[in-house]
């Protein structure tokens, strides 16, 4: 017995193909759904001192590859929401558009986790007294590890403090990492 195949059904079977294809290149590129993070205010957060990054690789071009952070926070147990300032000042680093003081208007997550070493990690909304101008938008992200030791004192490992601003657009303005080169950032330990 012969078996003949239409060429309407070579058709079908070649846009059934086609059509599966199409699905999984779209499914590959489609944005995924994400879930937020969860902006938990953790109790003991407190983080609290002042302190000085200097990053030698941000000094090209006449910049002090410097920043300052005066920071002092923690989390209001009526509320669970993180009350306190932040200050980044000073800012003078090549490779970022924005040089000057980032002052924190809101803070929107005061996460800390750690025992030994204790680490904090800090989001909101910012304003720029900036040669730059105002940054519209004006958003932070920021890192803090107190390593138990302050900076020039004391042999060890010096706190840590990163930072990251950016814009409405998600554009990089300004950021930097970095050991501490004077002062001390202390971060309260957590059981967990």
């Amino acid at each position: 017995m012969k078996t003949q195949i239409s060429s309407m059904s070579v058709w079908k079977v070649g846009a059934l193909l086609l059509l599966a294809w199409l699905g999984t290149l779209t499914t590959i590129n489609a944005q995924q759904p994400q879930i937020p993070t969860l902006q938990v205010c953790n109790l003991p957060s407190v983080v609290d001192g002042t302190g000085t990054v200097t990053i030698l690789a941000r000094q090209a071009g006449g910049f002090t590859g410097s920043f300052t952070v005066q920071v002092k926070l923690t989390c209001d147990p009526t509320t669970g929401y993180p009350v306190g300032s932040l200050v980044v000042s000073g800012i003078s680093m090549n490779d970022s558009a924005a040089q000057g003081t980032v002052v924190a208007t809101t803070f929107e997550q005061l996460t800390s986790t750690g025992r030994a070493t204790p680490t904090a990690y800090l989001n909101g909304r910012c304003t720029v007294d900036s040669t730059a101008g105002t940054i519209p938008g004006c958003r932070y992200w920021i890192m803090f590890a107190d390593n138990n030791g302050v900076a020039g004192t004391a042999s060890g490992t010096p706190d840590v403090v990163g930072f990251l601003i950016f814009d409405k657009a998600g554009h990089r303005v300004a950021y930097g990492t970095g050991p501490l080169a004077h002062g001390h950032i202390a971060v309260a330990p957590t059981p967990f």
